[in-house]
């Protein structure tokens, strides 16, 4: 949002004078509010960089959980059919 505030007064001030209109005037106004913005909004922006961090972050850590959860269950499960195999085997053995 500061962004955008920073290229109006940008191409506000180009309006009220200069000569350039239009196109030009709006390219003109792009670039200087983008070096502007590099110098003057650092902080949001790093700011703004850790928040998105710490969303995906959680999100991964989810995911993660979720995976391993998973894993386990299919282990826990594999196990229990490897002991019901095994426990045939004996019966069969026996017999």
């Amino acid at each position: 949002m500061l962004r955008v505030l920073l290229f109006a007064l940008a191409w506000l001030l180009l309006q009220l004078t200069t000569p350039l209109r239009g196109l030009s005037a709006a390219v003109v106004a792009l670039l200087i509010s983008g070096v502007i913005s590099i110098v003057v909004l650092n902080k949001q922006r790093a700011a703004m960089g850790v928040t998105v961090a710490e969303f995906f972050g959680r999100i991964n850590s989810r995911i993660e959980a979720s995976t391993r959860a998973e894993d386990e269950e299919d282990d826990n499960r594999r196990l229990s059919q490897g002991d019901q195999e095994a426990k045939a085997e004996t019966v069969d053995k026996n017999e």
